[in-house]
């Protein structure tokens, strides 16, 4: 976009900011010839575009990252420190200068790069680095201004490093230690906490949808609660059992506040961290994540007889991908139908 203005000299400034391109600026003492470089330059610009023609630019990762933070819309909170982190590798060159060369050396730094207790980064951890740059190369690549540069993403050439996922952690409650969980969860001195473990083990839900649940989101004539915002953005409604909505009536609040509040503000989320920590130990499980409550929640069906579509369904799953890891639970199931097809055959 051209823009003049007068100079208390007399001449005319023009200057031209076109996104991607180094900002044009050039002075002329006469308004109509401002003008008529203005259209010049913008004129030819356009050209280019339409042409295909490739530009020079100059933008730096770092603005390019700018620009991608700014219209990110996920729900990964580590995604902008990676973004900081190669962004001390190459924050200050041009983006269309960056090789797989130098990706490969990110990532090897990241190899080297120890952690708390001196604990280097695991392969699944540098896998994510590598997928978040991945992501904001995509977005310059398809971006209206820069698409037609003909850059291609150095993440995925050949020569880059490539890293072995971690195993999934899963841990599977027995029904005893459930039970005793939610024992322990009955005498803890945060008298909510029963409940959202209860849920957690009926619903499959993951932590943080529970501790963002607010009052207005739970029907209590239909028996369910509304997520609007989930990890993959879509919005998902969780049947709560009769049980669970007896427990909610004993702290039902008003519709705006959270139903997980802290103790001196309804509009923050309760931090269970040190509560989870001593029903954990006084239960006897141990080490124990409270995700693993979203496993044994799936278990739980699986194990009762219950279709994966009907699990992934439950637990909000994009893909069966990630609910076919609970496919090794349903073997008996599995062998039963293969028996009664098949066990004729001799």
């Amino acid at each position: 976009m051209a823009y003049i203005r007068k100079l208390k000299s007399g001449n005319y400034q023009v200057q031209i900011r076109v996104q991607g391109l180094r900002p044009i600026s050039r002075s002329f003492s006469k308004k109509k010839d401002a003008t008529a470089f203005a259209k010049q330059v913008e004129g030819g610009t356009e050209l280019a575009r339409k042409l295909g023609t490739p530009m020079s630019i100059s933008i730096t990762f770092r603005e390019l990252a700018d620009q991608y933070l700014a219209q990110y819309s996920g729900k990964d909170i580590s995604t902008k420190g990676r973004i900081d982190f190669w962004c001390t590798q190459f924050g200050k060159k041009v983006v269309t200068q960056i090789d797989e060369y130098m990706v490969d050396d990110g990532l090897v730094t990241l190899q080297r790069k120890q952690g708390r207790g001196g604990r280097l980064m695991t392969d699944s951890t540098i896998n994510r680095y590598k997928s978040t740059l991945s992501a904001v190369f995509i977005y310059f690549i398809r971006h209206p201004e820069y698409k037609r540069l003909g850059f291609t993403n150095p993440v995925r050439k050949e020569s880059v490093s490539c890293f072995p996922e971690n195993p999934p952690k899963n841990r599977f409650l027995t029904g005893d230690e459930q039970q005793g969980l939610l024992q322990a969860c009955r005498k803890s001195t945060w008298e909510r906490l029963y409940l959202i473990v209860l849920m957690a083990l009926t619903t499959g839900a993951r932590k943080g949808e529970l501790l963002g649940l607010r009052w207005a989101d739970v029907d209590f004539r239909t028996r369910t609660a509304k997520l609007g915002v989930t990890k993959n953005g879509k919005p998902r409604l969780l049947p709560l059992t009769r049980v669970v909505i007896e427990e909610m009536l004993k702290f039902r609040g008003q519709n705006e506040h959270l139903v997980f509040h802290s103790t001196v503000n309804k509009e923050t989320a309760f931090d269970i961290k040190k509560q989870w920590l001593i029903v954990s130990q006084v239960s006897g499980l141990g080490h124990c994540r409270f995700h693993d409550l979203r496993h044994t929640a799936a278990s739980n069906l699986v194990k009762a007889g219950r279709t994966l579509f009907e699990v992934g369904t439950l637990l909000g799953h994009s893909s069966t991908t990630m609910t076919a890891r609970y496919s090794h639970l349903a073997i008996h199931d599995t062998q039963n139908m293969v028996d009664a097809v098949m066990g004729g055959l001799k």
